[in-house]
C-alpha cells in the first residue's frame, strides 16, 4: 500500500509505502529516502529526529541527493553547496508493483534553471533498497559530480567496522579527526574522508555486530566513496541533530566527486546507482 500523507505541511508531501517487503517513507521534497526497513529487520536508514522541515533546508537523515553537482560548485560559487536536488520539490512521475513485491518509484525533476539538466530517480523498495539517479536532457557541455549521502542506522557509531576501502586512498577533511583503526575501518569521533578512486565493483560493507548484521553497499557510476559523522563535539552544535543521535548513524555514500573529473556533453546521460543489502551475521 502506498499513501501520501502530509505530517510536516502541504510543503512536505511524503509518500509511505508497506508491503509484505517492507517499510518506506520517501519525501518527494529532495526526492528524499527517510526510511526504509525490510521486513523482519531493524530501521536501515537513519532519520534525525531533530530535523527540520523548511523551504531551501536540506533534511538531516534519510538518503539527501547532492546533484548536479558535489560540494560547492566550481563555476558559480553564489550556487548552493551539494547542488539544488535536495531542496527541490520533486514530482512523482510513476509506481510500479514489481513481480517479486518490490515497489519501484519514479521521481522527476524538470530543469531549475537555464541550461541546467533534468534529474530522475528511481528507488526500488523491498527485500533491498536501490537508487539509481538519472542526469538527463544535458544542454551543454558542464562539470558533473553527484552523491547520494546515505545515513546509515546503526547500533552504535563507534561499535561498527567498515570493510571493502582498506585498499583505496583518502583524503580526510576533518581537521580534528582523530587516528582511527584502518583495517578494518572502525570510525570514531569526528570523520570526514573521500576515498578516491574506489573501483566501481568493490563491495563496501558496514558491519553491526551489537544488531547482528552487516549493510552491504553496492556501487555503479561511482569512483568514490565519503564516509561522513560529526563526531559528538560537532553535532551538538547542530539544530538538527545534537550529540546523542549523531552515535546513531554512520554515512556511507556512493559518490562521484569532482575529483574524477566527469563532463557531461550535450544530450549524454548518466546514471549513478547504489544498491543496498541488510545480512545477518550468525
Amino acid at each position: 500500500m502506498i499513501t501520501t500523507e502530509y505530517p510536516c505541511g502541504r510543503d512536505f508531501p511524503i509518500l509511505r509505502i508497506s508491503t509484505e517487503l517492507c517499510m518506506a517513507e520517501v519525501s518527494l521534497y529532495g526526492a528524499q529516502v527517510l526510511q526504509w526497513a525490510p521486513t523482519g529487520h531493524l530501521p536501515v536508514i537513519f532519520m534525525s529526529p531533530q530535523a527540520i522541515f523548511e523551504q531551501g533546508k536540506a533534511l538531516r537523515g534519510g538518503i539527501p541527493i547532492c546533484w548536479p553537482w558535489f560540494g560547492k560548485n566550481t563555476e558559480d560559487a553564489t550556487l548552493p553547496s551539494h547542488g539544488i536536488a535536495r531542496t527541490a520539490l520533486w514530482q512523482h512521475a510513476g509506481t510500479e508493483e514489481l513481480e517479486d513485491g518490490t515497489v519501484r518509484l519514479v521521481l522527476a525533476l524538470p530543469p531549475q534553471q537555464e541550461l541546467m539538466p533534468s534529474g530522475a530517480l528511481i528507488i526500488e523498495l523491498g527485500k533491498e533498497l536501490i537508487l539509481s539517479l538519472m542526469t538527463l536532457d544535458v544542454q551543454r557541455t558542464m562539470p558533473f559530480s553527484a552523491a547520494m549521502h546515505t545515513y546509515f542506522a546503526v547500533s552504535d557509531y563507534e561499535t561498527v567496522a567498515v570493510t571493502g576501502l582498506e585498499e583505496c586512498a583518502f583524503t580526510e577533511y576533518a581537521n580534528d579527526a582523530i587516528p582511527h583503526c584502518e583495517d578494518p575501518l572502525i570510525p570514531a569521533g569526528h570523520i570526514d574522508r573521500i576515498y578516491h578512486p574506489v573501483p566501481e565493483q568493490q563491495e563496501i560493507t558496514i558491519h553491526d555486530p551489537a544488531w547482528e548484521r552487516s549493510i552491504r553497499i553496492l556501487r555503479d557510476g561511482s569512483a568514490s566513496a565519503v564516509v561522513w559523522n560529526p563526531g559528538e563535539q560537532l553535532a551538538a552544535g547542530m539544530k538538527d541533530l545534537g550529540a546523542p543521535a549523531s552515535r546513531g548513524f554512520l554515512a556511507v555514500e556512493t559518490a562521484a566527486v569532482p575529483a574524477e573529473n566527469l563532463v557531461l556533453r550535450c544530450g549524454e546521460t548518466h546514471r549513478l546507482t547504489t544498491r543496498i543489502q541488510v545480512v545477518p551475521i550468525s
